[in-house]
């Protein structure tokens, strides 16, 4: 078939057809060689979701979801035009039937002339049936399958795309299947302009004739991002050159943002092919995150063995340098695979936010499978091996070309001795910092001048706010939370998550509220990061629409009461609120103003540890997590929290919800009228009375 012919396959397949049905949620495929074209695409050119290929003599279709070859048996009315269309492309226009190969385990067992074989991809082949495949489309054959590459993840914990034998088969017949849900519409619409760019392969020819083409940039970058250094066929001159070219209005600096959207997409895209460049140093590197003075001492032989007991970042204490590849020899894993390497500690990806203060994605991860790997980075970053799911998982890994970076781990025996020596010999720009339950990561000339003393002291602190968080839940740590300090966060000042992410000025050791300033903490406490280790607790049992910035500041109000015994400071806090607290009571307590001012809302709850103590909160979160409750509803939530807070204090709190707006049903009205109405007087309530009633 002939490249001109081959060109008209998106058309061909969507002749008299608009559109096709969204099945499930869609992943995301990369046609990679001369040899595929991109066929649909989603809502751009970065969401394709279905490739033709063809091989040797042969065709074939691959979908981004495995419901797609099923569509093919049993054709819906709204499908015939399509299935006819592919039915003809794929049979070279002559008659064929459709044959599904999904219960088949042997190529042989089967009569396949004039058959489109159809593979719903998530039914795993041998090798050597796969083998077979390739040599029927070699000679001419058919061929339709599809997979949900994030549903087979979901469903084979501790695997990595890697392991499976579809996504092998793929990349055989040059096409990358992806983790990622595609963002498309429902129906999906053809779009001819979306497809125009065939392939990667394409993309980068073009891109050599034109390096500031922002739809071919963006559709690179995110395909080498997907790729790494594993690009077929692609010359990586021309992918140099162009980050080379890259003008200062693209760089991202935090004292120069980049704002301009078309300048943004531009250095977005750029940003993507570093990810995959062996040898190449980031411009602009050096603002963040960091760059070396001068040579630093590369260390060429080290080993290093971790045993998880969950899924976890675990740093090897070692730096990688912006721009030198290093080298990784798994020498031994027991347990799940699924282990992967990554360097730098800035996973945040800032591709949709509104300006750029660093690149968007400068944290590369790489799957570890056995044997030997290289891995490059254009940013640098501290290096971490991270963990499967699993309780019994250990890897030994050697490593290549690293730099010893500091590193600081409450629970060795030894590190009074090791940070002394480590903060005279490491040179790593990015440090570790690690107490039992949580680990920091900032920059190393944060921490250098701190003594063994004075961290174990920082570091006794942050642990007893992850135990105070977890006692009043009523659970135990099970990893340790991560806290990253990245120049530009993905979301607000800070956010939740692993790791959870906040701005530079924690970093400042000259400033009052440093991370590892104990004195300021030990008084003052940290509200934000109290709060962001609290999201990392909630529970959807117990937040309801509204209640998400509300319900975490129990954890908040906790952790300054009885770690940094701040009462008074509490109550100050919540007098900022009073005015804007006392309006929205004058106003007849509209729920739907409550579940909008999170400031207001937060009052019922302290209200409840003032009159009922913290003891009443901690024994009503245990019910929760022994009775893990089936609630399917915002107002289902609402009611078992009035019933589980009722029933642990022996006294009907309805009245004290409906004073809030709280709209509680009238099944649990009834239920708690046995028990008495507690007397509760505060300001609030001698504002409207007659409203605390049932």
């Amino acid at each position: 078939m002939r490249d001109e012919e081959f060109d008209k396959v998106p058309n061909i397949l969507f002749d008299g057809v608009s559109s096709i049905e969204k099945i499930g949620y869609p992943g995301t495929l990369i046609p990679l060689t001369s040899d595929t074209r991109a066929v649909l695409c989603g809502n751009d050119s970065n969401n394709v979701i279905i490739v033709a290929t063809r091989f040797g003599h042969g065709r074939c279709l691959v979908f981004a979801h495995n419901g797609y070859p099923s569509i093919f048996f049993n054709v819906k009315e709204r499908n015939e035009r399509f299935v006819k269309n592919c039915r003809q492309w794929l049979a070279h226009g002559h008659h064929a039937e459709f044959l599904s190969i999904d219960d088949a385990d042997s190529m042989h067992s089967m009569s396949t002339h004039g058959k489109i074989l159809v593979w719903n991809g998530h039914n795993a082949k041998s090798d050597a049936f796969m083998n077979d495949l390739c040599n029927f489309l070699q000679r001419g054959g058919g061929l339709i399958c599809g997979t949900t590459a994030w549903g087979w993840l979901q469903t084979n914990s501790g695997k990595l795309l890697t392991d499976f034998p579809f996504a092998r088969f793929c990349d055989y017949i040059g096409v990358k299947v992806t983790d990622n849900f595609a963002d498309c519409s429902d129906p999906i619409e053809f779009r001819a302009d979306l497809v125009q760019f065939k392939n990667v392969y394409h993309v980068v020819k073009d891109l050599a004739r034109d390096p500031n083409n922002l739809r071919d940039l963006a559709i690179i970058g995110s395909a080498v991002k997907e790729l790494g250094d594993t690009l077929p066929g692609v010359p990586v001159e021309t992918l140099h050159n162009i980050v080379m070219s890259a003008g200062d209005d693209i760089i991202p600096v935090n004292t120069c943002p980049v704002k301009n959207k078309k300048s943004r997409q531009q250095t977005t895209g750029i940003c993507g092919i570093m990810c995959g460049l062996p040898g190449i140093k980031a411009p602009g590197v050096r603002h963040f995150p960091g760059d070396f003075d001068r040579p630093p001492h590369i260390v060429t032989d080290v080993h290093y063995r971790v045993e998880s007991k969950a899924s976890e970042w675990y740093c090897t204490g070692y730096y990688v340098v912006a721009g030198i590849p290093i080298q990784i020899d798994v020498l031994d894993q027991q347990g799940s695979s699924g282990w992967s390497a990554r360097i730098g500690c800035h996973s945040d990806d800032l591709g949709n936010c509104d300006e750029l203060r660093r690149w968007p994605c400068i944290s590369i991860c790489k799957p570890l499978s056995s044997g030997r790997i290289q891995m490059n980075s254009a940013f640098g970053g501290l290096l971490f091996l991270q963990s499967p799911e699993g309780e019994c998982n250990s890897i030994i890994v050697n490593l290549r070309h690293v730099v010893l970076s500091p590193m600081y781990d409450l629970t060795d025996q030894n590190r009074f001795e090791t940070w002394d020596y480590k903060r005279s010999h490491a040179q790593g720009l990015w440090a570790d910092i690690a107490g039992r339950y949580i680990v920091f990561n900032l920059p190393s000339k944060s921490v250098l001048h701190l003594t063994a003393p004075e961290l174990d002291r920082a570091l006794e602190f942050w642990d007893s706010i992850i135990l105070a968080h977890h006692d009043l839940r009523g659970t135990k740590p099970t990893s340790r939370e991560r806290i990253v300090c990245d120049e530009q966060p993905s979301l607000g000042y800070m956010h939740s998550g692993y790791p959870i992410v906040t701005h530079m000025d924690m970093s400042d050791h000259t400033a009052e509220h440093f991370i590892f300033n104990s004195v300021h903490l030990e008084k003052k406490g940290a509200w934000g990061l109290f709060h962001e280790i609290g999201h990392n607790l909630q529970r959807d049992w117990w937040t309801f629409d509204g209640t998400t910035e509300v319900t975490v500041n129990i954890f908040t109000l906790h952790a300054m009461d009885k770690i940094c015994h701040l009462q008074p400071w509490i109550h100050s806090w919540l007098q900022d609120q009073i005015d804007r607290t006392r309006e929205y009571i004058n106003n007849g307590s509209d729920f739907n103003e409550w579940k909008d001012n999170p400031g207001v809302a937060l009052f019922i709850y302290a209200q409840l540890a003032r009159e009922y103590g913290w003891e009443s909160y901690k024994e009503v979160f245990r019910k929760y997590e022994e009775t893990k409750p089936n609630l399917d509803s915002d107002e289902d939530k609402m009611d078992y929290w009035v019933k589980m807070f009722s029933q642990q204090v022996g006294q009907n709190l309805v009245p004290l919800f409906k004073f809030w707006g709280f709209p509680i049903s009238q099944s649990t009205i009834d239920e708690l009228t046995d028990y008495p109405i507690p007397e509760i007087a505060d300001d609030f309530i001698e504002m409207a009375p007659e409203r605390y009633t049932v």
